[in-house]
């Protein structure tokens, strides 16, 4: 019963990916298939499928390989080994904290609960250290202490003022009563990792993807195009709270992920309004670059020009107050409530169909909806 709780809690903040791989490890705790032949290759000596020693070396083999654990976990594990000790990879902390760990860490619980050949799994822990390293170096994974070779977050002031803000059919005046900063770029596959250190993205493979190294864990990107499939939930929840607190401490990360951070300013989504006033850039014409309906492919990625993926920020024409991608790549999560609770989004995205694209086109979100074309960019404010 616990188990199905913690399965529903987590499809519930759409991370079907990883819920569908916790179900399949915690239906048998006794691998077979799949699991039974990657334990026997990284581990000879183990005699069948019904061996504790060998279904835990391939729950945790299969963790490695998604990513889910990295050199941080293997050396925590070894460490507790040489003690005389097997020590749960997956920490009660992180578990608390992420999602995706949660049911792994009551998973492997289960498992060390058995008897097991410490000496078996400390020569393994290390074997894998060891290749992991090799690996490293021979695929020149981009390490954090090297120059930032990627797009890092950066805000363009935008006034105050009245402006016309389209509504359906017709043009309703709106005010703003203070500037606000908001991000040039929509935030991308590595800036999301550096904070919540994983990549949920559907794009994350394609002609651009590398992996990066991040605290140990090996992370697979296409480190500039914008993240998607992320929650409203996860933004506001997750990645303010953890992306303000760097702002409040002055965590040097936060100047890496930020290249104009100012010291204790805080980050949040922008309003509906906020997001329509900044791609209108001062015009008061269907889009900022004229009144056609017709979507220029300079200005924006969409269904013709993108082959139905997404692509770096950037690579688009910026509108006159040079804001990036305002038009399609991803829709943008803003604050604002729409329908029956749901999030309003703005820009549309890959899937779009042009023409016949203007302001006007909004979509309202349900919190918990995590689709490949939905991502976001971020305000800057004092407050």
């Amino acid at each position: 019963m616990k188990i199905k709780l913690l399965l529903i809690f987590i499809f519930i903040f759409g991370l079907e990916a990883h819920a569908d791989l916790c179900e399949a490890l915690l239906a048998e705790p006794r691998p077979s298939g799949f699991f039974a032949l990657r334990a026997q290759n990284d581990n000879p000596s183990a005699q069948n499928d019904s061996d504790p020693t060998s279904s835990l070396i391939a729950y945790l083999s299969r963790l490695l390989d998604e990513n889910l654990i990295g050199d941080a976990h293997l050396e925590r594990f070894a460490a507790g080994l040489e003690q005389g000790q097997v020590v749960n990879p997956i920490s009660k902390e992180e578990a608390q904290a992420d999602y995706a760990l949660l049911l792994h860490h009551g998973g492997l619980e289960r498992l060390i609960l058995d008897a097991l050949d410490r000496a078996i799994f400390l020569s393994w822990a290390q074997k894998r250290l060891s290749e992991r390293s090799i690996v490293r170096e021979q695929r020149g994974v981009v390490r954090q202490d090297t120059e930032v070779p990627f797009f890092q977050m950066e805000f363009v002031e935008i006034p105050a003022g009245e402006f016309m803000m389209k509504e359906k059919e017709k043009q309703v005046k709106s005010t703003i009563p203070n500037p606000y900063f908001i991000s040039r770029f929509q935030t991308t596959q590595w800036q999301w990792a550096m904070v919540m250190g994983e990549n949920p993205s559907q794009f994350k493979d394609g002609a651009e993807s590398i992996e990066v190294e991040i605290n140990g864990k090996f992370i697979r990107m296409q480190p500039d195009h914008p993240i998607e499939r992320v929650i409203w939930n996860d933004i506001h929840k997750l990645f303010l709270p953890r992306l303000n607190e760097l702002s409040k401490k002055d965590d040097p990360l936060i100047y890496r992920v930020i290249s104009d951070h100012l010291k204790g300013k805080r980050y949040r989504l922008p309003t509906n309004a906020e997001w329509e006033k900044a791609a209108r850039a001062g015009t008061d014409t269907v889009l900022s670059f004229g009144d056609s309906e017709t979507w220029p492919p300079e200005y924006g990625w969409f269904r013709k020009n993108s082959n139905r993926q997404t692509h770096a920020v950037g690579l688009k024409l910026p509108n006159s107050w040079e804001l990036y991608d305002m038009y399609g790549n991803v829709w943008e999560w803003t604050s604002d409530q729409g329908f029956d609770g749901s999030r309003i989004m703005r820009g549309n995205s890959v899937g779009a169909i042009a023409p016949n694209l203007n302001y006007v086109d909004r979509y309202d979100g349900h919190l918990n909806t995590h689709s490949g074309d939905v991502g976001f960019r971020l305000v800057r404010t004092d407050e």
